[in-house]
């Protein structure tokens, strides 16, 4: 009677401790068949494919990579493929603050306009990154010759601001940003009310001011005001 016991103590225990681990087992299983269905999906794009999703994620300033050489995109590591390889909606950055806009891809436009006299609008921006693919079909990349407006842009981002430097931070686009962080900063030393807002918060109507500020030395910044108009 005792062993019997002995027995159905150690089945019980052996249950006990058992259990969580196959549970443990078949999620993994689970995670590791999402993850090579995700990779499959990646890898079974057309490298030209990848190619335009990398470039066009890199030039909007969206993720931390710092290069934009597509050369052997199989080697790199999994996070960057997932985040730059393939189609990202603008929810899955950063993501719009209250007023619609991710301050750091909307200052990329502003530089572009600045610099090169074309204007790129915001609401051109969301609307081609709403749909993964074209009304026909065909997947949606920014150089099938249907957005030549956001082809311009990458490509100026790419070649002529962001490609070749050894750091994101570093890259033009983020020199500028941080200079008009700056100018936000010193307003904020005279501004109480703006002493502790980050400039992801900002209206684009702020942000168009700071840009202001920032080409035109002349220019009397007044967030304030703005910000009692509700923007």
């Amino acid at each position: 009677m005792k062993k019997r016991k002995k027995v159905i103590f150690i089945i019980i225990t052996a249950l006990i401790v058992l259990i969580p681990v196959i549970v443990l087992g078949i999620n993994r299983l689970n995670e590791h068949v999402e993850y090579r269905r995700s990779r499959e999906l990646i890898f079974g794009m057309e490298r030209r494919e990848r190619e335009a999703y990398v470039r066009l994620n890199y030039a909007f300033l969206w993720g931390n990579n710092s290069i934009a050489n597509t050369d052997d995109l199989e080697r790199w590591s999994d996070w960057r493929l997932e985040d730059f390889a393939s189609y990202s909606p603008f929810e899955n950055g950063r993501g719009p603050n209250s007023f619609g806009i991710d301050y750091a891809s909307y200052l990329a436009l502003k530089m572009y306009e600045l610099e090169t006299g074309n204007i790129l609008s915001w609401e051109t921006v969301l609307d081609y990154h709403s749909q993964e693919f074209e009304p026909d079909g065909t997947r949606r990349l920014y150089n099938n010759g249907k957005h030549p407006e956001i082809e311009a842009f990458v490509e100026w981002m790419v070649e002529g601001n962001r490609g070749g430097a050894s750091a994101t931070r570093h890259t033009p686009a983020w020199v500028f940003i941080r200079r008009i962080l700056d100018i936000q900063h010193y307003y904020s030393v005279e501004h109480e009310d703006f002493r502790f807002i980050h400039m992801a918060s900002l209206s684009p109507q702020m942000l168009d001011a700071l840009v202001r500020a920032y080409d035109d030395p002349n220019y009397v910044l007044d967030l304030t005001s703005l910000q009692q108009a509700g923007y």
